[in-house]
């Protein structure tokens, strides 16, 4: 039979043999008892319930429902009576999701037999209402799983668990636990946690109170980071590389949240230098705690920086160089290899505080704007849209108001387009325009008459990334992989760039120097060392002769 059409809802109604099914959503009111009146509802018209589908973490009133009866004027009793209690007219997506769960102690997660009949399952959650357990995620298929019920319930606490069951136990129910709640127990078991929920018990056990509190009141006073969020996840079920990627994301999304709580009096910063790049220009690479490389460049009274890291470190950063004779004042200019959160964070504020001038793509203004570091390009630009507001918002990313443009130069190298040329003292660099394998707006800053090339995500050394990069942000493995744009783009770039640089290596080595570069994570090195160059990378970058 062909779905019947309401204002505000589609009701499919069929008969399947001797009995009637109806199946279309309820709105439930977002309290406890919601689902047991509902349940009650449709018992007390002798209808039974065959499918029911109740997920809080993506909506807390809404439900998927499938009503079984032998006489169809039954199931028109329940609709009539759920359509004058407001339950089937149209909900409105939720203006604000309040983080009401806090304690994964009070969650129980399991399956239980039921009797297929009208009224069973209202008795079940009759008892959670009885015992002040909310149900977050039902999930009952008569069709796919006849006789067993999946649910999820959240109490006060592990003592009110442990009564729940008992109850259950005591009122001869047939069950198997599928999680509990516990101080070591993971939350990516839990079903009908909201992504916030999930998201921010992930990160209770490594931020300290105070940071957590200043995390929960961004997601709970902000529906755009919820939004984000939810967006995140639900694209990352497209496909499965979309899948893969997202586990990568999801750990890098959790360390730029940690970021809070590596900032001011946990503060820490790892100075590498001064490196003497010419006899002019002195280089220190700063690499903060979650973020990746940024370096400084000094020459005379100016300074520039060549990427900039996470934002929420930049008075951090600030401080730390005035405490140490590096006056941030100097800093005259900027420039980024591409917009990304941790290469462009403070970009803005260097602008802002400094008067600094920032030069990047020009693609970077609408990368800023659109808060979507693939420019809607490639297969995964729908989980890049939301994870690129997230990073961004979490580690308080400033873009530029004015981005300046390169000086003009045409022409290509190794199969990079030259888009200009910008000059930092006596050192001269070639701007080469990525293909866009990693993300829109990627450029590389190229000194070919001394061999400097300062690559951002590209040319990494994973050798010399910290076992916490390797093993919980994975650097190494998502930057060649699937935090890009265009996967297999990215590694035809990789190419490229390794064959340009041997190039260059050859040519400043008649001059007895070393061609070397600088990546945006892990240490810079010399291409004669590198294991793409041939020979086995050393574990200490050795400084440029000049």
């Amino acid at each position: 039979m062909e779905p019947v059409e309401s204002k505000d809802r589609q009701f499919v109604l069929s008969l399947d043999g001797p009995r009637w099914l109806a199946g279309f959503v309820a709105d439930v009111p977002d309290r406890s008892g919601a689902l047991a009146e509902l349940a009650r509802l449709a018992a007390g018209h002798g209808v039974n319930i065959h499918r029911l589908l109740y997920e809080r973490g993506r909506h807390p009133s809404r439900v998927e429902l499938t009503l079984e009866c032998p006489e169809s004027r039954r199931i028109g009793a329940v609709l009539d009576a759920l359509n004058a209690k407001g339950m089937l007219s149209q909900a409105p997506e939720p203006e604000e999701t309040p983080l009401a769960i806090t304690d994964v102690s009070g969650v129980l997660s399991f399956k239980v037999a039921l009797d297929d009949r009208p009224g069973a399952l209202a008795a079940l959650t009759e008892r959670f209402k009885v015992m002040h357990a909310s149900v977050i995620h039902l999930r009952y298929d008569g069709d796919a799983e006849p006789g067993m019920a999946e649910i999820s319930v959240v109490t006060s606490g592990a003592e009110e668990v442990s009564k729940l069951l008992r109850e259950l136990t005591g009122a001869g129910y047939h069950y198997h636990v599928l999680w509990q709640g516990g101080p070591d127990s993971s939350v990516d078991e839990v079903m009908g946690l909201s992504e916030v929920e999930a998201f921010l018990f992930k990160l209770r056990s490594s931020l300290p109170p105070e940071r957590m509190s200043a995390l929960e009141d961004l997601f709970s006073t902000s529906r755009a980071m919820r939004q984000a969020l939810n967006e995140f996840r639900g694209a990352s079920g497209e496909s499965g590389e979309a899948l893969a990627a997202s586990q990568i994301y999801a750990n890098i999304l959790r360390l730029a949240a940690m970021a809070v709580g590596t900032t001011h009096e946990r503060f820490t910063l790892r100075l590498t230098g001064p490196v003497r790049l010419t006899p002019v220009v002195s280089m220190y690479m700063l690499s903060c705690p979650e973020g990746a490389n940024s370096y400084l460049l000094r020459h005379g009274d100016a300074a520039t920086f060549l990427d900039t890291n996470f934002g929420i470190y930049f008075d951090d950063v600030m401080d730390w160089l005035a405490l140490h004779g590096l006056d941030p004042s100097c800093v005259r200019t900027v420039l980024a290899t591409h917009p990304d959160a941790d290469h462009a964070g403070w970009a803005g504020k260097l602008q802002q505080r400094f008067g600094a001038e920032v030069f990047m793509h020009p693609d970077s203004a609408e990368v800023f704007r659109c808060e979507d570091r693939t420019l809607g390009h490639g297969d995964l630009c729908g989980i890049n849209r939301p994870f690129t507001r997230l990073v961004s918002r979490l580690t308080d990313l400033v873009p530029p108001e004015r981005i300046s443009g390169f000086a003009p130069a045409q022409g290509e190298m190794g199969g990079f387009r030259v888009i200009g040329r910008i000059a930092v003292a006596d050192l001269d660099f070639t701007v080469l325009e990525s293909l866009g394998g990693h993300a829109a707006a990627q450029v590389f800053f190229l000194e070919e008459q001394r061999g400097y090339l300062f690559s951002g995500d590209y040319l990494l050394d994973p050798r010399s990334l910290s076992p916490k990069d390797r093993d919980a942000l994975s650097v190494h493995k998502s930057l060649l992989t699937s935090t890009n744009t265009d996967s297999a783009l990215f590694m035809r770039e990789m190419g490229m760039l390794k064959e340009l640089m041997r190039g260059v290596a050859a040519n400043v080595a008649k001059n007895g120097r070393r061609a070397m570069v600088f990546p945006g994570h892990g240490e810079f090195y010399a291409v004669e060392k590198a294991e793409w160059g041939g020979a086995r990378p050393g574990k200490q970058a050795e400084a440029p002769k000049q």
